[in-house]
C-alpha cells in the first residue's frame, strides 16, 4: 500500500519510469503472516543483542585496520563494508575468499560482509581474516 504521492512518483507507461517491483510490496496476507511471525521470533530471542555482538566484534576486527588502498571502513550492524579508492583493487578476491571457505562477491569498490545473525564468532573473524589477507597478499 502506498499513498497518491508515493504511487504517482513511480506510474508511467515507460518502463524506464515505473516501478517494476509492485509484487514485491504487495503484502499479501500470507506474507504478512510470516513477517509478524519473524518478527515475534526477532524479539523473542533477542535478536538485537546478538546483533549488537556482532557489531562489536566487527569493529575489533576491522575498525583499525588500514591500507592504502582502502578509503574508508563502515560498519554498522552485521553489515561490514571495505570501500577502496579503486576496484581494480578487488578484481579477483571473489575467486580468492571462495578458496578460503568465503562466499563473497565484491561489487564496484565495495568489499562487503552481511552475516548472518546465526554466525559463531569464529565464523566471523574467518571472514575478516581473508579479507585483511587479500590485502596483505595483493
Amino acid at each position: 500500500m502506498a499513498n497518491h504521492k508515493v504511487f504517482d512518483a513511480f506510474y508511467s507507461d515507460d518502463d524506464r519510469l515505473a516501478l517494476m517491483h509492485g509484487p514485491t510490496f504487495m503484502g499479501n496476507p500470507l506474507a504478512c503472516a510470516v513477517a509478524l511471525k519473524g518478527i515475534e521470533i526477532f524479539e523473542r530471542e533477542d535478536y538485537m543483542s546478538k546483533i549488537r555482538h556482532i557489531e562489536q566484534v566487527s569493529r575489533g576486527e576491522m575498525e583499525a585496520f588500514t591500507d592504502p588502498r582502502i578509503k574508508e571502513v563502515r560498519i554498522m550492524g552485521g553489515c561490514v563494508c571495505v570501500e577502496v579508492h579503486d576496484s581494480r583493487d578487488l578484481e579477483g578476491f571473489q575467486q580468492f575468499a571462495y578458496e578460503r571457505g568465503v562466499f563473497s562477491r565484491p561489487f564496484l569498490n565495495y568489499m562487503y560482509s552481511m552475516v548472518p545473525y546465526v554466525i559463531s564468532d569464529e565464523e566471523l573473524i574467518k571472514i575478516f581474516d581473508v579479507m585483511k589477507e587479500w590485502f596483505r597478499e595483493k
